[in-house]
C-alpha cells in the first residue's frame, strides 16, 4: 500500500516559547503594507532559523490535537506534516524556533486580511504562497502542497484542519491535485465546513454530532476523525479514499442530533475573576485552554471578548 501523508494544522500552544519566540504581532502596524509584512517576517524568520537554538517540530506543539497526530504516525506509519501559518509546510522532523502566527481570527498574532488590497481572505492565500516559496526548508523537502504532490504522485493525502487553514492552502492544493495519479482516490480533506467548490469532491465534514459520538470537543474533532478515517482505511484494506469517505458519511448521517446545551451567560467582572483564579492555579494555561475550561464548567461568554479579557488579566492590564 502506498504511503499516507497526514497533513494537519499547527497549534497555538508551543514548547520552549518563553525562551525564544517570534511573534507576528511585533510586525503588525496600521502603516505596514502586505508586501512589507511578508518581507519583514520571512527575512527575520530565515535569519533566526540560521542562528538560534532549535526544537524539532514533532516536539514543538502542545495539546491533544498534536499528541493524537503523533499517535497516528506511530500506529499507522504515516508521514506527518504540519500546516504552519508562520513557517509554511513543515515536516515533523524539521527543526524550528517557537513562533506565534495564525490564520484564525481574534488573536494578537492573527495574519491580517488587508481588506483594502484583497477581498475576503484572499491575502491568506497570498501569505501562504509567499512563505512556502521563501521557506528555509526548500533544500530539505517540498515546502508546498503542490510540490509535495508532484514528487509523490502515488501517495495518499489526509489533510485535516480548520476552515481558516483550508481556505489559506486552497490554491496550493488545487494546483497539486493535477499531479496525483487518481486524485479522488488519494485525497480527503477533513474540516468542519466546505470552504470552496473547487475542492468539493474531497471534503469529509465534521460536526457536533460526530464530536458527541467520539466524546471529544470541537478542538479535537478533526484529528480524531482523521484517526478514525485512517484506521478504517487500513483495517479494511481499502485502496480508495473516496469509498471510505462515503462509508463514513453514511455512518455519521445516521447519528442522533446532539442536544444543544446553553451555558450561563456571565458578566465581564465574573469572567475576569474566573480567569484570575485559573491563572493562579495554572500559570501556563493558554487562552484557548482557559476558554475550554470556562465553557466546560457551564459558562457562556463571547470568544473574542474572552480572549481580550484573558490577555488583559494575564498582562495585568485588566
Amino acid at each position: 500500500m502506498n504511503r499516507i501523508n497526514l497533513i494537519t494544522t499547527c497549534t497555538n500552544g508551543k514548547h520552549g516559547d518563553k525562551n525564544n519566540l517570534l511573534s507576528l504581532s511585533e510586525y503588525l502596524s496600521e502603516e505596514i503594507s502586505s508586501a512589507d509584512l511578508i518581507d519583514a517576517w520571512c527575512d527575520t524568520l530565515n535569519a533566526t532559523l540560521s542562528t538560534s537554538a532549535l526544537i524539532q517540530v514533532e516536539n514543538l506543539y502542545k495539546g491533544g490535537h498534536w499528541a493524537t497526530a503523533k499517535a497516528i504516525r506511530e500506529e499507522y506509519s504515516v508521514d506527518l506534516w504540519a500546516l504552519s501559518a508562520g513557517l509554511g509546510l513543515l515536516h515533523c522532523e524539521d527543526k524550528v524556533v517557537p513562533y506565534k502566527a495564525t490564520f484564525a481570527k481574534g488573536y494578537q498574532e492573527s495574519i491580517p486580511l488587508f481588506a483594502d488590497a484583497c477581498s475576503g481572505k484572499t491575502f491568506h492565500k497570498v501569505w501562504w504562497q509567499a512563505i512556502t516559496e521563501r521557506s528555509f526548508f526548500k533544500s530539505a523537502h517540498p515546502t508546498s502542497l503542490t510540490e509535495l504532490m508532484r514528487t509523490r504522485p502515488g501517495d495518499y493525502f489526509v489533510i485535516c484542519g480548520s476552515p481558516d487553514y483550508i481556505n489559506a492552502i486552497e490554491s496550493d492544493l488545487v494546483s497539486g491535485l493535477h499531479y496525483l495519479e487518481s486524485p479522488k482516490k488519494q485525497l480527503v480533506i477533513i474540516t468542519s465546513k466546505k470552504t470552496t467548490a473547487a475542492l468539493g469532491d474531497y471534503f469529509l465534514t465534521s460536526n457536533h454530532n460526530i464530536a458527541g459520538w467520539f466524546k471529544c470537543n470541537m478542538l479535537m474533532l478533526n484529528i480524531m476523525l482523521a484517526h478514525y478515517f485512517i484506521k478504517t482505511f487500513k483495517v479494511n484494506a481499502h485502496d480508495d479514499f473516496s469509498v471510505v469517505a462515503q462509508l463514513l458519511s453514511a455512518q455519521f448521517h445516521s447519528l442522533p442530533a446532539k442536544e444543544a446545551t446553553r451555558g450561563i451567560k456571565r458578566q465581564v467582572e465574573e469572567v475576569q475573576v474566573y480567569i484570575s483564579m485559573l491563572l493562579q492555579q495554572q500559570p501556563a494555561i493558554s487562552a484557548t485552554q482557559a476558554l475550554r475550561t470556562f465553557r466546560d464548567a457551564g459558562n457562556a461568554f463571547e470568544e473574542k471578548r474572552f480572549r481580550a479579557l484573558f490577555q488583559a488579566v494575564a498582562t495585568g492590564k485588566a
